[in-house]
């Protein structure tokens, strides 16, 4: 426990004192980051933009240790990143607080595309490799919700992919490391004529930390743009990704002594996955001051899950799911004046469509029952961003979303059959003010509103009989934001926001009863703060601290925290370049005690927290780049997620790996 308090002393110092290091170090400019995409649909200085935002580019990316996107993740400010098996194939991030329910709150894109499933499976992170990423950018809090619709209650978390720039260049990448890890990919990208391209096929593989936590996966991604005239821009990419995993499962303290942390009590148990996708579309640009944009995607996804030890003999241990996702994205964007001050207005529609059938078998192969859901949404929104003076913006944006449920349900046998339709639908507002108080620093604030329709499995009931619980409502939230993003020095940026979300029937899964139902209120509120220090010429320290407190507003949880959700999250890390060919690269996280899922009454003893540090050295040669990283390098026992049977105080873990080593090589021409 010292080291976690000396950890987070020297993080909250830092993260709130930077303008120490203002007296030392070179005059290197450390620039804010000028444009993004995901706030407002459109390019954007950040400076401009009324919510907090962190973007991680490709230099940051290839300098850390990270294998998958929630990899890259873990150390930014207001996220918190769960790997239940330590292999990436099942992980949840969290903005702002939302436990177990997580994954249902916090919205993903790829380019713009919602990649977030239907079911309770949460967001396949490994559908897109790593090595794919040009950058992500991270809005926190619910002012996407305008712009985006459902899920965007905690954030929106936007993967930009590569694409090619400059003449054609190949590049060849190798990876081997503990627990068996290796990695190969080769790549092809570069323009010509208006056009670009990329291309990349890879696959991996892992033994993984735990008994029967193996991992494997091929990749196969190209994309492409065609400027066909100076007003028309085609784009198209496509993508397969095909993996299999097995599933370790929980294990209890006693388990834990006996069996080892690295034991499964589930040998045999395993899935296996197929998701492609195809996404074009293009921009049209009427006049210098109008774009018409549409994009058109379809993407399936096969998901076969297999439990050769199940729970008790409980249901099916055979389930076979596969879900298609069409969706159609139009938007107009007009830059045109208003009374002589500059004004942007973005108007759309958000069309998915997701047909979702789950098939389950028993040992034999013989089907007990099958089900079809539809979900069918519609959102419309506007956003206009007004210049009132030269350095002060105001916006202000609406939306309205229906989305229609039909389901259908059947046992082998034909009995308890099920034929149902629901159709919610929800409001959002966004508004925002912000200052430019200098050139390169502003402050803003935001009041927006939220909603999140259950997903076809938290309305459906399976026992004692199927049916669809209409009781249960969407929920909804108004957030509360200020903040500022700030350049104490040329050297030196700070951001820092305070939050506070007020949500009124929040998802929650009771295992009391098996089934989902809605908290009366809840509260999250917070500050999330991050700095940038250019100590030398060669030398750069950042870092972050994110205090959440997310707790039950009323009833019979009144006050109670919200379980798996750390009241304190910190970063800290340094970048050092050691000779021209040659960066040092250092990186620590801790995160918070946390109570176990299914605590809501707070009573059983919390989650230990943890202090974990990953390091790398990289050396550049030419063409050729290669690097030793070390991950948990303190090696560090501690697990990110855990549950618990309140009744019986029967804790049960997910372990984390421990220190872990690999070597990356890659060779460009």
């Amino acid at each position: 426990m010292g080291t976690q308090r000396v950890f987070l002393g020297i993080a909250c110092l830092l993260s709130s004192c930077t303008s120490l290091f203002a007296s030392t170090g070179a005059d290197d400019d450390i620039g804010l980051n000028k444009i993004v995409v995901t706030p407002y649909r459109y390019e954007e200085e950040i400076l401009n933009t009324a919510a907090g935002i962190t973007i991680i580019n490709r230099q940051q990316i290839e300098q850390s240790n990270a294998q998958s996107i929630p990899g890259i993740l873990k150390s930014e400010t207001g996220l918190a990143v769960r790997d239940w098996y330590g292999n990436g194939t099942k992980v949840s991030v969290d903005m702002r607080g939302f436990g177990e329910r997580s994954p249902e709150n916090t919205l993903v894109l790829v380019d713009g595309r919602r990649v977030n499933e239907i079911d309770l499976s949460g967001v396949d992170w490994t559908q897109i490799p790593l090595d794919r990423v040009e950058k992500i950018e991270v809005v926190r809090g619910g002012s996407g919700s305008v712009l985006y619709g459902d899920n965007a209650t905690g954030g929106v978390i936007n993967i930009i992919t590569r694409t090619g720039v400059g003449k054609p260049t190949w590049h060849i990448d190798t990876q081997i490391g503990s627990y068996d890890f290796n990695k190969q990919r080769l790549s092809l990208d570069g323009a010509h004529n208006g056009a670009t391209y990329f291309f990349s096929a890879s696959r991996e593989s892992t033994h993984g930390y735990r008994e029967n936590s193996h991992a494997r996966a091929g990749d196969f991604s190209s994309a492409f743009t065609w400027a066909v005239s100076p007003a028309l821009n085609l784009r198209m990419s496509n993508g397969i990704h095909k993996s299999d995993y097995g599933l370790p499962g929980e294990l209890s303290d006693a388990e834990l002594e006996t069996l080892s942390r690295r034991a499964s009590k589930y040998g045999d148990d395993f899935a296996k996955e197929t998701d492609a996708f195809i996404d074009g579309g293009g921009a049209y640009d009427f006049t210098d001051w109008a774009r018409f944009d549409v994009g058109a995607s379809l993407r399936r996804r096969d998901m076969d899950t297999y439990w050769r030890v199940f729970y008790g003999g409980f249901g099916s241990p055979v389930y076979k799911n596969r879900i298609t996702t069409t969706g159609l994205t139009p938007k107009l964007i007009i830059k045109k004046p208003f009374s002589r001050k500059e004004n942007t207005l973005i108007c759309g529609l958000d069309y998915y469509r997701s047909d979702y059938a789950s098939n389950n078998y028993d040992y034999a192969d013989v089907i007990q029952s099958f089900s079809d859901i539809n979900k069918i949404s519609a959102g419309y929104y506007l956003q206009d961003e007004l210049t009132v003076t030269r350095n002060m913006f105001l916006l202000g944006g609406y939306r309205y979303e229906k989305t229609r449920y039909e389901f259908d349900y059947n046992n082998a046998g034909g009995t308890d059959p099920l034929d149902t339709a629901v159709t919610p639908g929800k409001k959002a507002f966004n508004s925002g003010l912000v200052y430019k108080y200098s050139p390169d620093s502003s402050a803003f604030i935001n009041v927006s509103r939220s909603f999140r329709f259950p997903n076809p499995e938290e309305y459906s009931i399976t026992w004692p009989a199927h049916s669809v619980d209409t009781s249960l409502k969407p929920q909804t939230g108004r957030h509360y934001e200020i903040g500022f993003k700030h350049h104490i020095s040329p050297r030196i940026k700070a951001d820092l926001t305070v939050f506070r979300m007020n949500l009124k029937d929040e998802l929650y899964y009771d295992y009391s009863s098996f089934s989902n139902k809605n908290y009366d209120k809840t509260r999250h509120e917070g500050v999330e703060s991050g700095f940038e220090a250019r100590l030398a010429a060669q030398a750069t320290l950042f870092g972050s601290y994110t205090y959440t407190r997310a707790v039950f507003d009323g009833g019979v949880y009144n006050n109670k925290t919200i379980p798996l959700v750390p009241r304190h999250k910190a970063s800290l890390g340094l970048r050092y370049r050691l000779m021209r060919q040659m960066e040092l690269n250092l990186s620590g996280n801790y995160i918070g005690e946390r109570y176990f899922i299914n605590d809501q009454a707070n009573v059983l003893s919390r989650l230990n927290g943890y202090v974990t540090l990953d390091t790398n050295i990289a050396y550049t040669f030419k063409d050729v780049t290669a690097l030793l990283g070390i991950n948990n390098l303190l090696n560090k026992r501690y697990s990110e997620y855990a549950t618990c049977n309140t009744g019986t105080g029967k804790k049960v873990y997910y372990p984390s790996p421990e220190r872990s080593v690999f070597i990356k090589m890659q060779y460009s021409f």
